[in-house]
């Protein structure tokens, strides 16, 4: 019987099985390596960052399958969570459905929805269970650990489908706002935590609500206090929030006692009281969903540890250079940011796919070369109400409305994202969605290696 070749989903002519790339989580660094691993396989690859391999237009003759378990059914802006969680006309503009993305739509990407519970390096295998709790077997050539860090809700859903996000994040919404109009005037939302989500919410209710009062206490006497950013970007931030009129508490721990009528009665460390209608708690942090891995290839903190090239180092697992980690579950300078995870996974595509071709070459061939990243300083760019404040070592702090709409636009910077990342939904346009989509800055500046 004559066997003969059928084409993949990238175009190629394979009389064997295509390598099997397993991506696990798809925010930022997930979708970016989808995106970018796809154009590779094309022979076609994207501008990227930093530059990476160069290919010539190389494809691979066995061709390439990723599959992607995700437990959420679409691509999230967690950039924008403040608006999508304040203000209704984002909260369906900020969840883009794997199924609703044209350039995701490819024979050989599936889409699982469902959490891994266990990587076996050696084997490569995934186990994972999906929304019905059936436990199933995922094998791979290749894996991307792109899960990010655990973080709570209001800061990202805590729902996996869209139409659970939604009905929660209505829910949210008549939290803070009452669900009428007419109860804004001398309604009071007191948030606990001035770090970077703090912040955020705290802006977008007073913009957004103006008549609603907004508490902010935190326990030191710095906002932004564990980021690694110098004091006069601190002090920056405090202005901003107090010019959007945020009242500020710092350096005073609060306790919350929930009241029979609703409220809530927050007691700050010298015994005073304050009456609020809704409390959002934004003192947790994030912490590295890691523990679907060996503990070998972690730090104390418990992130992946890389090389330069974003491969598992050598020697903490078996087989470490099939394995890869984008995003901020790995170790890495600087602040965890959405910029930083995209160009990680940039770089991860192109190397992964270095490592692909140079599977296929003759033993006399010249491999192709992988790219490296430098570690970058700590930049922010953190949204404050109707302004906007940035910082890089390199070009300072630069503040205000004008600096809000160059850098975040009118959305948190979502419409920004997905034009670079080349992403269209099938509905073109969303009734009450902004339309703006400009550039904006990744915000990663390289350092000395060694920082």
């Amino acid at each position: 019987m004559r066997l003969q070749g059928i084409t993949d989903t990238l175009g190629n002519l394979t009389m064997s099985n295509p390598h099997r790339v397993l991506v696990v989580g798809c925010a930022y660094g997930g979708i970016s390596t989808i995106v970018n691993l796809l154009e590779c396989s094309r022979g076609k690859p994207r501008e990227s960052y930093y530059p990476g391999p160069d290919f010539k237009g190389a494809r691979s003759r066995r061709g390439v399958e990723i599959t992607v378990i995700d437990e959420r059914d679409g691509y999230f802006h967690s950039v924008g969570a403040p608006l999508a969680h304040v203000a209704p006309k984002y909260t369906n503009y900020m969840w883009k459905r794997y199924s609703h993305l044209n350039e995701l739509k490819h024979p050989n990407l599936h889409f699982k929805h469902g959490s891994v519970r266990n990587i076996n390096p050696e084997a490569k295998v995934a186990e994972w269970c999906d929304r019905n709790g059936k436990t199933q077997q995922q094998a791979y050539d290749y894996l991307v650990m792109a899960t990010g860090l655990k973080r709570h809700w209001p800061a990202v859903p805590k729902s996996g489908s869209y139409e659970e996000y939604l009905r929660d994040g209505k829910a949210f919404i008549e939290k803070i706002t009452g669900g009428d109009p007419s109860k804004h005037a001398g309604r009071r939302v007191v948030i606990i935590g001035a770090g970077a989500v703090g912040i955020e919410f705290a802006g977008e209710i007073k913009n957004y609500y103006p008549q609603i009062g907004v508490t902010l206490v935190h326990s030191r006497a710095e906002v932004l206090s564990s980021e690694p950013l110098p004091s006069d970007v601190k002090a920056r931030a405090k202005l901003l929030l107090e010019e959007e009129g945020v009242d500020l508490i710092l350096g005073s721990r609060a306790s919350i006692t929930e009241l029979p009528n609703g409220q809530f009665t927050v007691t700050l460390a010298n015994g005073e009281t304050i009456t609020a209608d809704f409390v959002i708690d934004s003192t947790k942090k994030g912490t590295p969903t890691t523990h679907i891995l060996p503990a070998e290839c972690l730090n104390a903190d418990k992130e992946v540890l890389v090389t330069q090239s974003l491969m598992f180092k050598p020697d903490t697992i078996p087989n470490a250079s099939s394995h890869f980690a984008v995003g901020d579950v790995i170790a890495w300078t600087g602040i965890k940011r959405a910029g930083s995870a995209t160009v990680m996974g940039q770089t991860a595509a192109q190397n992964l796919y270095a490592s692909i071709l140079n599977s296929e070459l003759s033993p006399e061939a010249e491999p192709y070369s992988t790219a490296e990243l430098p570690h970058w300083d700590a930049v922010i760019g953190l949204a404050v109400g109707k302004q906007c404040l940035t910082y890089d070592p390199k070009s300072g702090i630069k503040y205000g409305v004008e600096v809000m709409k160059g850098y975040f636009g009118d959305d948190l910077g979502w419409a920004a994202s997905l034009k670079y990342m080349g992403l269209t939904d099938v509905v073109e346009k969303v009734e009450g969605g902004p339309e703006k989509a400009t550039m904006v800055e990744v915000g990663v500046k390289p350092v000395s290696a060694a920082a």
